[in-house]
């Protein structure tokens, strides 16, 4: 619970500095020049949630879904039954993240 907690307050917190931002650089600002801030914006957001499924230190050659199935596939029973409580752990994260409608609380923020 605790994860969506901190998502759906990040969200209401980009929501409101969208907001402010947008007040306050109406004229000054460039359609494209806020485009480009929103699309780095978003960008940061995915980094720090995909770092918040992960967890920190995840080595690179396991930081998507297809690399864990293939390291999953390339090892011994034990080590398999390890990872694999692993995965679970992070797919139970995932479909709590899943449920939380982030758009919304975004909109909602900015409105």
């Amino acid at each position: 619970m605790e994860n969506t907690t901190k998502l759906t307050e990040f969200a209401r917190t980009l929501g409101e500095d969208n907001k402010r931002v947008n007040e306050e650089l109406k004229t000054k600002v460039s359609t494209s020049a806020m485009t480009q801030a929103i699309s780095q914006a978003v960008t940061q957001a995915k980094s720090e949630v995909k770092a918040e499924i992960l967890g920190e230190g995840t080595p690179e050659n396991l930081d998507t879904l297809k690399e864990i199935a293939d390291k999953i596939t390339n090892m011994g029973q034990d080590e398999n039954g390890a990872l694999l409580g692993k995965v679970t752990e992070v797919s139970g994260r995932v479909d709590q993240i899943a449920n939380v409608d982030l758009v919304a609380t975004y909109n909602a923020a900015k409105a």
